[in-house]
């Protein structure tokens, strides 16, 4: 069974042919597959390690006509030009960030499902910088913590917002777990200001933090 954020990536792929990068143990490959989603789709990693688990379940659900392991860094290594999604969850935002800068012509022609465990504006951030918009955001509980899942094309429109902007840019700011999120993000803000404030020498930026945080929560209502 997928875990809670994967499941939300798997209901953003659009497409018939999806590449799963950083896939692990090629879970969402294989669901993906399974339930008919996708007709076929690349289960790639950086490490043999990860790769060898994933192959073996592959070759475990039967699929491997279907799935094709690939060791690649980021989307280097794929030359499918029918890549309809490709997926990036569960690394940090500056991470997911250069992995699609290092691919950009292919990130271009993809639909995009990134979920960012950590810096989720900066890579919203370089996503608007760079032509991109985000169609679709959720928040997801999965464990102790509230991820973003992220749905973006290539439009070629470049766009410049704010780090509140970015944050909360599709969520739905009705349903409650879109503002548990982002009631997350405020305390993250709050809490990283104040430790700049008592540092021997104080960070400038700690009043750009308080002013995103109160941005927040505004969009909250408080």
């Amino acid at each position: 069974m997928l875990s809670k954020r994967l499941l939300c990536c798997a209901e953003m792929v659009r497409g018939k042919v999806a590449a799963d990068i950083g896939t692990d143990h090629a879970w969402l490959p294989i669901y993906l597959v399974e339930t008919g989603r996708c007709e076929r789709a690349y289960a790639c990693d950086i490490a043999e390690g990860p790769l060898s688990f994933a192959k073996k379940n592959i070759s475990g659900a039967g699929l491997e006509g279907e799935i094709e392991a690939v060791l690649s860094d980021g989307l280097t290594e794929l030359s499918d030009e029918n890549i309809s999604d490709i997926i990036i969850a569960g690394m940090g935002g500056e991470m997911i960030r250069d992995i699609l800068a290092n691919g950009l012509e292919k990130a271009k022609k993809a639909n995009l499902i990134l979920q960012p465990n950590t810096r989720a504006w900066e890579l919203i951030d370089w996503l608007y910088r760079n032509g991109f918009e985000v169609s679709k955001q959720k928040a997801v509980a999965d464990g102790k913590f509230v991820y973003p899942v992220i749905n973006a094309r290539f439009l070629g429109v470049v766009k410049i917002l704010s780090e509140a902007e970015c944050l909360a840019v599709r969520l739905d700011l009705g349903e409650e777990i879109s503002q548990e999120y982002l009631s997350a993000q405020i305390k993250r803000l709050r809490d990283a200001a104040n430790g700049m404030k008592k540092a021997a020498n104080p960070d400038s930026r700690a009043s750009e933090l308080e002013s995103t945080a109160g941005e927040l929560e505004k969009l909250l209502g408080r």
